[in-house]
């Protein structure tokens, strides 16, 4: 026996364990996916802050703010990606344009189209923007176009040319009684259009590089404007002329201006003109337009994907909406800029995940990104956490759910508390590693320490200080800094996964060399290798009741190892990719597995059976995790998504029982109702069970009453329309055999004496039963002539024949 190996027997134990057939699964469906709602583009709040919307490829996905639930998912007819929207000011109608140059006005409360119209622009429609009054529509076009439509009275009322190339910004005065349209195209300044005069009043040329945003103060007679260029301009709408430049610092995407009201936790203090930008730095920032100085920003947080894409303020509701650039979507105050909601738009490829909480109420998942996000399975709301400076490539959970890890590219790792109220906080960090580190375990029994596998061929073991686990430290001052107590080079190629066994005195490691080791801890000692794959692995397992290592490779296999010594116990072939994940479930009876073929396959260890597929996602799927009451799965793959599965076994074995029982009673019903002669009553609840073989018989049992004919026309005249469809559809089965093929001629003359045939052409299926029938019956007509002839022929045969005459007997002497 290996040293520090379980005290339980050896591989035989699993044959004995596996004897529990009752135990095992059969089946998992899917019980919920948290999916992409937001891959980038524009996004608005209604005036009440209660609705979000925002784009996703084709379709405008309507979410509530509350729940951070999609409500509502709109798509065009066309099916085309959308391009541009707005919604009116007062929240009535949604105008969406595709790329096949239609736009569309909804009531999206309703989720229908009201109006679909073409956009008479010659490129596709890459802005929008309604006037005050809800009535007025802009278009900017790809093409250089900008276009006016009247949405109340349906027709276009302006078309604008002269900006050259694409149109990417319009916007309506916000007094209408001024009748006044701003737009701005690739050559950097902004155009004024008069709607009265339908020409070009100015042409503002300040900026030096794309402008992002414009917005208009509240009497009308201010306008800021923001840019690429890093500056913010103010201009007087009156004049038409830049009254000041102020210098920002950032390529900024959105500039808002604040209400002229005292915000002193914005740096407000002054009725002075204020606004709010975001760009680049990933940080909102308040100025002062007089003096130009930045009187509030937000911290700073490192890492790709920080940068700010949008912003928009919606007044009534109080609220300011925020993007980055890897789509989460931050929902603040707008007086103070405390962060309210968290909204992950769009997860790209999903690394790993794990349930969270000692009830496995939250799920935390790794993307494609520098930040973790932490989900209630509950109440959807999402929390967004960052301190990682690159992506995060593999994560882990402690036993009792409420603490866990995460390793990432930035060669470092954290260890994340969650609280009793769902709040994530980062508690411990390390570094050690020279480079990716790539996964990553924590101790089984008790929450002592970490192991971590990197790209550098070693394995690190961290231990957790004592402070971190007393539940009265609050780590307000910041993470504890973890140290490696032992550093070992297990592998030639990249570790690309390690495991704990449940004693926490072994460790498994699986690398792109081919092999799996098994390892003493806490001192690293190499027991033995693990030889046989004929490519990289990708995960290892250690079994949670047996003496056995399960480990997955990129040859589509996954083998079963003996930890005794060392050999190959069983071989599970199926995938046809590389197996990247595998657990044991069922108690370690069965195994979960997941492949880059976007699928899971359950397996029964006895039989080598793959007992289901199971098909929810369209790309490698990177996670796996099992609940701790062993009830459900998660998973999350390369396709964005992150799919919940629930253990359906025991509800399909008890909805098959219900079935079964009900069919016995049924069957006795039936069986009573033929033994007292009701027909009538017997027919129907043989026709009702959708079984053929029994509804003939209970035409044979007709068909043997000494009163057949009248009985069986008075029975089948009887039923309802549905139960003759249903016979005569039984009629077709049985009619393609010789010997039930009397029963079904009987039936069929039965409703051909007796049902119009105009009235029999309208039952359901009736063209398709009759191009069944006529074959059949055409052979059995034949076989009956033949057999007719042939007794014919044997009549005359016996009628004609001339006995010779017999001998007549001796008289008696």
């Amino acid at each position: 026996m290996a040293p520090g190996s379980p005290s339980r027997g050896g591989t035989g134990d699993m044959a004995e364990v596996a004897a529990g057939v009752g135990r095992f699964k059969s089946n998992y469906a899917v019980e919920r996916k948290i999916e992409p709602f937001y891959k980038g583009g524009k996004v608005q709040l209604d005036q009440t802050g209660q609705h979000l919307f925002c784009v996703c490829g084709t379709r405008v996905n309507i979410l509530d703010v509350a729940s951070g639930a999609v409500l509502r998912s709109l798509e065009q007819e066309d099916q085309e990606d959308i391009t541009a929207f707005d919604l009116s000011p007062d929240d009535k109608v949604l105008v969406t344009a595709s790329r096949a140059l239609l736009l569309a006005q909804w009531a999206w409360q309703e989720g229908s189209v009201t109006r679909l119209w073409k956009a008479i622009h010659t490129a596709p429609v890459a802005t929008m923007a309604f006037d005050p009054t809800s009535t007025l529509l802009a278009t900017g076009g790809c093409d250089g176009a900008v276009r006016v439509w009247d949405v109340v009275r349906c027709y276009g009322t302006h078309h604008f040319r002269g900006s050259p190339g694409v149109v990417h910004l319009v916007a309506f005065h916000p007094d209408p009684a001024r009748l006044l349209l701003f737009s701005s195209a690739a050559d950097t300044s902004i155009r004024v259009w008069s709607l009265q005069e339908r020409s070009c009043l100015a042409v503002l040329t300040a900026h030096y590089s794309a402008v992002t945003s414009l917005t208009f103060s509240a009497d009308g007679h201010t306008m800021l404007s923001s840019g690429r260029d890093k500056i913010c301009v103010i201009w007087d709408l009156r004049s038409l002329q830049a009254t000041r430049t102020v210098p920002v610092f950032e390529s900024v995407e959105a500039a808002v201006l604040l209400p002229e009201e005292p915000a002193p936790e914005l740096g407000v203090k002054s009725a002075g003109l204020h606004f709010l930008t975001a760009g680049d730095q990933g940080a909102l920032r308040v100025w002062e337009a007089a003096s130009g100085r930045c009187v509030h920003a937000q911290q700073r947080l490192r890492g790709p994907g920080r940068e700010l894409t949008h912003c928009t303020l919606a007044h009534a509701a109080g609220l300011l909406l925020s993007v980055t650039a890897d789509h989460n979507l931050l929902l603040y105050d707008a007086h103070s800029l405390r962060l309210r909601k968290q909204f992950a738009g769009y997860s790209e490829e999903v690394l790993d995940v794990r349930f969270l909480g000692p009830e496995d109420s939250h799920v935390v998942v790794a993307s494609n990104s520098p930040c973790l996000k932490v989900f209630d399975l509950q109440t959807s709301a999402c929390q967004i956490l960052h301190g990682h400076t690159d992506i995060v490539l593999a994560l882990d959970v402690f036993r009792k759910g409420r603490l866990f890890a995460s390793c990432a590219k930035d060669q470092s790792i954290r260890v994340w508390r969650m609280n009793k109220s769902g709040e994530v906080a980062c508690v411990a960090q390390g570094s050690g590693h020279t480079h990716s580190v790539g996964t990553i375990c924590c101790s089984r029994l008790k929450e002592t320490f970490l192991v971590t596998g990197s790209q550098d061929c070693t394995v690190k073991l961290w231990p957790l200080p004592e402070a971190l686990l007393s539940k009265g430290t609050g780590h307000e001052g910041g993470p504890v800094f973890l140290q490696a107590q032992a550093t070992q080079r297990c592998h030639d190629k990249d570790i690309n996964s390690v495991a704990v066994a449940p004693n926490d005195k072994l460790l498994a490691t699986g690398s792109q060399d081919r092999t799996a080791k098994l390892w003493a801890l806490p001192r690293c000692q190499l027991l033995g290798t693990f030889s046989g794959h004929r490519r990289g692995l990708w995960c290892v397992q250690f079994s949670p009741m047996d003496q056995v290592l399960a480990t997955a490779s990129a040859d589509g296999t996954i083998k079963l190892w003996a930890l005794q010594d060392f050999s190959c116990l069983k071989t599970f072939e199926g995938h046809d990719a590389s197996v990247l994940k595998v657990a044991f479930v069922s108690r370690g009876t069965q195994l979960l597995s997941s492949g880059s073929d976007g699928l899971l396959k359950l397996w029964t260890i006895k039989n080598n059976e793959c007992v289901r597929t199971l098909d929810a996602h369209e790309d490698k799927v990177w996670g796996l995790h099992c609940s701790r009451l062993d009830d459900r799965a998660l998973t999350g793959a390369s396709d964005s998504r992150v799919v919940l599965w629930k253990d359906v076994t025991e509800a399909e074995q008890a909805e098959e029982q219900a079935k079964r029982e009900e069919q016995v009673v049924k069957q006795q019903e039936l069986d009573n109702l033929l033994h007292e002669k009701r027909y009538l009553r017997a027919l129907g609840l043989a026709i009702s069970l959708d079984r053929p073989h029994t509804v003939l018989t209970v035409i044979q049992a007709i068909r043997r009453d000494p009163e057949s004919c009248e009985k069986l026309e008075t029975t089948v005249l009887q039923l309802r329309r549905d139960q003759k469809e249903a016979l005569l559809r039984f009629c077709v089965t049985w009619n393609t055999n010789s010997r039930h093929c009397h029963e079904a001629q009987a039936v069929l003359g039965v409703l051909l004496r007796h049902e119009a045939p105009d009235e029999l052409l309208t039952y359901d299926g009736v063209r398709a039963s009759l191009e069944g029938l006529l074959p059949y019956t055409e052979r059995h007509f034949q076989r009956l002539s033949r057999m007719l002839q042939a007794a014919t022929f044997l009549d005359f045969l016996w009628h004609n024949m001339k006995l010779p005459a017999l001998p007549t007997a001796p008289a008696a002497l």
